[in-house]
């Protein structure tokens, strides 16, 4: 049998819409599964007044249930071969009698059991606890009661359709009583829709102007779109999260052109698209250089006779948007970008530390220094000073204040506008990236810069007076930044460590805010296991999490050969040399822990003391990989470091097999030791791969 259910309600949210329908469909899937109904396909469908779960193949009455059930101890169940009150209560719960009962035994003794059957039940008599049930375990961002009801909701539930093999599913649900009825769009078509079955449901909808598929929706929308942008002489700008939201804001689409004067384009197009995007859910549209052109699409709902009306309509409402963005724009060019920046000083950033201007500062300071670090060049630097210094001013502007989006991205337009240098103009606008956790990147040396200034100053200083992220807030984005910082090493292929540039942070608070955060050596510790767990939470996504933590454990240094040194451990772990030479290696650092308070790990290897073959073998296989090695590792070649460490598994395996390493004669151990400090010191160099198990 199949299953229509719809939920109406008042108009949803468009992000409330996807999440409540995977509820849906979970929870009906579940409750099926747990009272042992066969579901066959399942599809939900949406519109922002409905909510629907249409089920096929839906079993008729649940499966039989034969199955055997264990009670107490046989001990706890008789007594002097009468059964006791426990057993008596087993047999009565599972619907027995007592002399039904027999013992098994299981991994814990003998136990008493019942066979227990239940006939399965008709699915229409469980249907309105399972639908009701569903209902009334929603969650919503913010849930709203209406009327007199106590039950909650996304938004007031109008009507509720339940229909299973052609017969109506009655439940309730704060006054709504289900049925048969739906409805048709809210203002074009608001009659009453009589649906029996899922063939029909979909066609009688949309002769009341409503297309419940929003794949249908989408790609009305999308050729709508494609067939304006081509009046337009262009092209609609892809913006896939508007696409996605206007999509469950209709329930029938209808696109226009709205055309706007060409005076706004003067206006930088990241404002006209904000404006437009943000306020109207408008999609912007760009010529064939990428350039705004003066038109944008508008999708709306409600069909009209005559769209130049809507077009009008919207062009008004458009126009003021416009207004209010282009005169931000003329206000602000009227004030020097010096005197944003002066301006930051009445801002506070974090009360314990200072304000905007002092991060300014900061940064300024900490960008230019990082420049030195990677060895860019003067300009770099320069620029990279000057961007810092200014990456901030465009807070304090009326177009950051009513387009907080914008931040950056005004800097930017400011600083052209101010005759800055187009390299500092760049590096402010790239300050904030990547803006998510496959966001892009900075695309200039010095927009690098000052992006990892900024997010090292907010790491430090948070943790500098105690705002440390919790498992359940993080309020100050401090993980999105360490993780920033992490990809920005990455692309940029920047060979500086992690504890280099903490301590560059460091230096410019001691240097500028002496004495406002803790002790130094302790905030860098913790600042770098913080970043150091984002580190590995990022490579441990794609590659082994036990070749993570082996590359980890020999140092947090630099990040790009951490990454490229994963990359080269991961490949190589399903060699069949590779995890015996693992284990073998754990040997010699479970021995040289137990020696580490009185073995010496600099003492050299005195050759004179080599008397077995498996330690002469494998000294001279140690001094030729270390000179493989060391030569790999300058090159940065991870894959041949790893590959000449593998060749090392051979003389590793006939040393354990023929030398003894603690033996009674001291000067004999110590040189073993030794030996085995040496081969240590080498694989260090790369991974302790002795952390990587078996797989």
């Amino acid at each position: 049998m199949e299953l229509l259910f719809e939920l109406g309600c008042e108009e949803l949210p468009a992000r409330f819409v996807d999440p409540t329908l995977g509820q849906i469909r979970d929870g009906f899937l579940k409750a099926c599964e747990d009272l042992r109904i066969d579901v066959g396909e399942v599809r939900t469908l949406s519109t922002p007044r409905r909510l629907t779960l249409l089920v096929e193949g839906l079993a008729d009455a649940q499966a039989d249930l034969e199955e055997e059930r264990t009670g107490p101890p046989v001990r706890a169940a008789y007594k002097d071969g009468e059964p006791t009150k426990a057993a008596e209560g087993f047999a009565r719960g599972q619907g027995v009698a007592v002399e039904d009962l027999y013992t098994v035994e299981t991994d814990k003794g003998e136990y008493i059991a019942a066979k227990v059957f239940e006939k399965g039940g008709p699915t229409h008599e469980l249907l309105p606890g399972i639908l009701e049930g569903i209902v009334r375990g929603l969650n919503f961002p913010k849930s709203m009661r209406w009327a007199d009801y106590k039950e909650t909701f996304g938004r007031p539930v109008r009507w509720m359709v339940a229909v299973a093999g052609g017969e109506t599913i009655r439940f309730e649900f704060a006054g709504v009583t289900s049925g048969n009825t739906s409805y048709g769009h809210r203002f074009a078509a608001p009659g009453a829709i009589e649906v029996g079955s899922i063939a029909d449901y979909e066609s009688k909808l949309a002769e009341f102007l409503v297309i419940a598929d929003p794949a249908k929706r989408r790609a009305t929308i999308e050729a709508g779109l494609a067939e304006v942008g081509q009046q337009a002489g262009g092209k609609v700008i892809d913006d896939p999260a508007l696409l996605d939201e206007v999509v469950n804001l209709i329930e029938k689409a209808h696109v226009i052109r709205v055309e706007f004067s060409q005076d706004y384009l003067e206006v930088p197009d990241e404002v006209l698209i904000s404006s437009m995007r943000s306020h109207q859910r408008y999609f912007a549209i760009a010529d064939a250089n990428g350039a705004l052109v003066n038109s944008c699409a508008v999708v709306y709902n409600t069909p009209v006779h005559d769209p130049k009306v809507v077009a009008a309509g919207n062009l008004r409402v458009l126009k003021a948007r416009l207004d209010d963005a282009r005169f931000f724009w003329e206000q602000d060019l009227r004030v020097p970008l010096e005197e944003f920046v002066s301006r930051l000083g009445d801002v506070v950033w974090l009360k314990q530390i200072g304000t905007m201007k002092e991060r300014s500062a900061r940064i300024s300071m900490t960008a230019a220094h990082i420049a030195e670090a990677i060895e860019a060049g003067e300009d770099t630097v320069e620029h990279a000073r000057r961007a810092g210094y200014l990456c901030k001013a465009d807070l304090m502007t009326q177009m950051v204040y009513e387009f907080p989006d914008l931040q950056g991205v005004m800097g930017r337009e400011y600083a052209k506008k101010a005759g800055e240098a187009d390299a500092v103009a760049k590096a402010i606008d790239e300050q904030y990236l990547p803006k998510g956790a496959d966001g892009n990147t900075p695309q200039t040396d010095a927009g690098a810069c000052v992006a990892l200034a900024e997010k090292l100053d907010a790491l430090v200083g948070c943790f500098g007076v105690g705002l440390v992220p919790t498992s359940a807030a993080d309020p100050y984005a401090l993980r999105r930044a360490a993780l920033g910082c992490i990809r920005i090493l990455q692309d940029r292929g920047y060979s500086v460590s992690l504890p280099t540039l903490v301590q560059l942070a460091l230096d410019t608070y001691d240097e500028l805010d002496a004495g406002k955060l803790k002790d130094a050596g302790e905030l860098k510790a913790e600042v770098l296991e913080f970043m150091g767990t984002r580190l590995k939470h990022q490579l441990a996504a794609d590659h082994p999490a036990d070749v993570v933590d082996a590359v980890i454990a020999v140092g947090l240094d630099d990040v790009l050969s951490i990454t490229d040194r994963v990359e080269a451990l991961g490949k190589l772990t399903s060699e069949d040399d590779f995890l015996p030479l693992a284990q073998g290696f754990k040997r010699v650092v479970n021995i040289l822990r137990k020696q580490a308070a009185d073995a010496d790990s600099e003492q050299a290897v005195n050759t004179g003391l080599l008397q077995e073959a498996g330690e002469v073998a494998l000294h001279e296989a140690a001094q030729k990989a270390g000179v493989a090695v060391n030569s790999a590792v300058e090159a940065r070649d991870w894959d041949a470091a790893c590959r000449t460490l593998i060749g090392l598994k051979a003389p590793v395996d006939t040393f354990f097999d023929d030398v003894m390493v603690m033996v009674d004669d001291e000067a004999l151990k110590a040189n073993r030791i030794a030996l085995l400090f040496q081969l240590e010191k080498l694989f260090m160099n790369v991974a302790d791969i002795s952390q990587i198990s078996a797989r």
